[in-house]
């Protein structure tokens, strides 16, 4: 059976198409720290978050552990090597730490929100991939609050006629 090549969708003459607004589905756009040139793209509706969240979560702890146990001096090694190894898997961790990341929010969290310094860097007692967490979670949480009580409202409206006891 022969396949026919079809027109490029380019092609296609006004007339026969029919526009679809799904405009309502776009992401988000939030500004971080009121820098112009840091504009992040979420979709605060993707109830897919919390088990990328579950999933991807143990696997920072891991690396920041791996930072921990950085701090283990080995006494045998020499000062540039012991430095160049250091670095190196610090460079290694940040960069899973990033991954991560933008995997659990489908974006590229890391790159906008932590374009200073590592996301192992500890700022008031967290480290600033927990910072960074915490902050983008509320947006979702805020936002499945939301639209499950527009959810409710709405289902309780078309069931209301069905429920409404009989006099």
């Amino acid at each position: 059976m022969a396949v026919k090549n079809l027109p490029a969708t380019n092609n296609v003459a006004d007339e026969n198409i029919i526009d679809i607004d799904l405009s309502a589905i776009k992401k988000q756009r939030f500004r971080i720290n009121g820098d112009n040139n840091k504009i992040l793209e979420l979709n605060t509706s993707d109830i897919g978050i919390i088990p990328r969240l579950e999933e991807t979560y143990p696997k920072l702890i891991a690396l920041q552990n791996k930072v921990a146990s950085l701090a283990e001096i080995n006494e045998e090694a020499d000062d540039d090597t012991l430095l160049s190894s250091t670095a190196k898997k610090l460079k290694e961790i940040d960069a899973g730490m990033r991954e991560s990341l933008d995997y659990i929010f489908q974006s590229n969290v890391s790159e906008i929100c932590g374009s200073e310094g590592s996301m192992y860097d500890p700022i008031d007692g967290v480290f600033r991939y927990e910072h960074i967490i915490e902050r983008l979670s509320k947006l979702y949480e805020n936002s499945f609050e939301s639209e499950f009580a527009k959810m409710k409202q709405r289902v309780d409206k078309h069931a209301s006629k069905y429920t409404k006891k009989k006099r």
